[in-house]
């Protein structure tokens, strides 16, 4: 006997239709995702190409400050220079090497003395300082072992060996006392690259300055004052400036580049670029206007000058 289908029950049609309707909510949800993904996408890419152009502008303003205080267009120290590319906005100031202490030459009186004006009390000054020259002179008459060392105040990690001079100014990191803080209070008036315990208190920091005078109090030797070029006449054999860059874009990108460029010893001869690190706003920085400074092909245009 064939048996009668029987009629769907209302609750068996109920829990289908909340099947379809979970369906279609969760094909919804991954259309949104889907759609959010390629946007996020999108905004990496676009983020990606800013930042990339932004730092090609920064480079660029690295050696186009160069020339132009090469060939006299920029002849003051003290003032932040800018000038157009298209949209873009390109500020640049240049200073002697000179007017940062060098801390491979520095003497230790004179590296205690400024590591006090940036806020150690003087025995932790006095301390790395001691520590800063047994880094810089170790391994004098030792062999290099590679291994991890105790010389003195100064610690060196393994596979850090040292023998000689600083490479870069963040090896101070590696020593006692020196803690982040304290490096980005000096990390403006350090430099490897200065070659002289000179120092040109014509354009250095407030910082530096200080320091200067309270080594000179203790009467510790002189620290020479050098001479500096601000009559816009060719750069001089061998001179060694420093360059921070700072690219803005139309649509907000903001990269801050800074070298150290020593000049060529001869006037055929191409600029050699001793360091090129990203560099940063400093706290409470305000950029000038610039929206009648000249094109970045024809010159720079002074913004303002910088106060020491």
């Amino acid at each position: 006997m064939k048996r009668l289908r029987q009629p769907r029950k209302p609750k068996d049609r109920g829990a289908a239709l909340v099947l379809v309707l979970w369906g279609s909510v969760v094909m919804a949800i991954i259309a949104a995702a889907a759609a959010r993904q390629a946007y996020t996408s999108a905004v990496v890419v676009n983020a990606g190409s800013e930042l990339v152009r932004t730092r090609a502008l920064a480079d660029g303003g690295v050696r186009a400050a160069w020339s132009a205080y090469a060939d006299g267009r920029i002849n003051d120290f003290t003032a932040l220079w800018g000038c157009r590319a298209g949209d873009d906005v390109l500020l640049v100031r240049v200073q002697p090497e000179i007017a940062r202490v060098d801390i491979n030459m520095a003497s230790e009186e004179m590296l205690a003395a400024l590591y006090n004006a940036a806020g150690l009390d003087e025995q932790a000054a006095d301390d790395l300082a001691a520590a800063t020259i047994d880094y810089r002179n170790f391994g004098d008459g030792a062999e290099d072992s590679g291994a991890q060392v105790v010389q003195g105040t100064a610690r060196i990690p393994e596979g850090a060996f040292r023998r000689g001079p600083f490479q870069t100014i963040e090896e101070l990191g590696y020593l006692p006392g020196m803690d982040a803080a304290l490096f980005r209070a000096l990390a403006d008036d350090i430099t490897v690259e200065g070659r002289s315990s000179d120092v040109d208190l014509d354009n250095a920091s407030p910082l530096v300055k200080r320091a200067f005078e309270a080594a000179a109090r203790r009467d510790v030797g002189s620290v020479a004052r050098a001479a500096p070029r601000l009559s816009g006449e060719p750069a001089f054999e061998g001179s060694l400036m420093h360059v921070r860059s700072i690219a803005m874009t139309a649509a907000g990108g903001v990269f801050v580049r800074e070298g150290v460029v020593e000049g060529p010893f001869d006037r055929e001869g191409t600029p050699t670029l001793l360091r090129l690190v990203q560099g940063s706003l400093y706290t409470d920085e305000q950029l000038p206007a610039v929206g009648d400074a000249p094109s970045c092909a024809e010159g720079f245009a002074l913004m303002q000058r910088l106060g020491n």
